[in-house]
């Protein structure tokens, strides 16, 4: 698969050093990690394979506000 966002000036290029594992959101969006796979011809291949974003956990819910219909209690 040829991804048109590593051809530019943003994506990491192939002379600089990356650790396996190492993630690339492109600006389209996609999601790439540097790891081992295998590619076309059946050979083992360290580069840039498309991958699901990591999911980011959702902002704690604020405490609860009970009786926000009626306002709080009066005396």
């Amino acid at each position: 698969m040829i991804h048109v966002c590593l051809q530019t000036e943003a994506a990491p290029s192939a002379d600089e050093e990356h650790e396996l594992g190492e993630r690339w959101v492109c600006s389209c969006g996609d999601n790439f990690v540097y790891r081992e796979g295998f590619n076309r011809a059946g050979y083992p291949e360290v580069d840039w394979w498309p991958a699901p974003a990591i999911p980011e956990p959702r902002e704690a819910k604020a405490k609860p506000r009970r009786g926000l219909l009626f306002g709080p209690r009066k005396g």
